[in-house]
């Protein structure tokens, strides 16, 4: 009955050794604090464009209508552009840094997982825009952003099934006060990403 016992070990062992070779590891937390900063950033400035504050209600579809239109879209398009290009620079040298290739198997699943998710909630919300349902735009992103991390997060640290659940139950939160749904989203991409990029970086980056 032992030797039973002590095989059933031995093997749980083994796949949760298995399980562990096969996550990608290499996503830093700097990079996080990093989008979490932007964002934030991203919304001061849409503020002081339009001067329109994320604290007052409807704020994100009045801005939309505003006579800023075109920079708003120029300020999202950078913000996904920079901090997707930091993520993965960060990646990658975090991987050559602790002696791993960086687009391994790992690091092609955990992406697939991620990009679908988070490509189908894009061109939603574009979509929604589009059709002039501009407030549900916020509540979509934050939605589909948490179901790519819970799905990637299979992949990677398993602080990012965290994230991905944070995010989602804001995603909720942003559709059941659709009119600060511009505010929760600050929240979510800006405090959430800094405050779990300070715990992955200081569990598994810092020396």
């Amino acid at each position: 009955m032992e030797n039973h016992e002590e095989q059933l070990a031995a093997i749980q062992e083994m796949r949760d050794m298995m399980d562990q070779a096969s996550r990608f590891k290499s996503i830093s937390g700097l990079s996080g604090i990093l989008a979490g900063i932007l964002s934030m950033v991203c919304v001061c400035f849409a503020y002081l464009m339009t001067g329109i504050s994320p604290f007052e209600s409807e704020a994100l579809e009045r801005m939309w209508h505003s006579s800023h239109q075109t920079l708003l879209i120029i300020l999202i398009s950078s913000l996904f552009i920079i901090c997707v290009g930091i993520g993965l620079f960060m990646a990658m040298r975090n991987a050559r840094e602790s002696g791993k290739r960086a687009w391994d198997n790992a690091a092609k699943r955990l992406t697939y997982s991620l990009a679908i998710p988070v490509l189908t909630g894009g061109i939603f919300a574009i979509l929604l825009v589009q059709v002039g349902l501009v407030s549900l735009a916020a509540p979509v992103s934050l939605l589909f952003y948490g179901l790519g991390l819970l799905s990637a997060s299979k992949y990677t640290l398993d602080a990012v099934r965290s994230v991905g659940l944070f995010f989602i139950i804001l995603g909720l939160l942003a559709t059941a006060f659709l009119a600060y749904g511009i505010l929760i989203w600050a929240l979510g991409f800006g405090l959430v990403h800094i405050f779990y990029g300070f715990i992955i970086y200081t569990r598994y980056e810092r020396v």
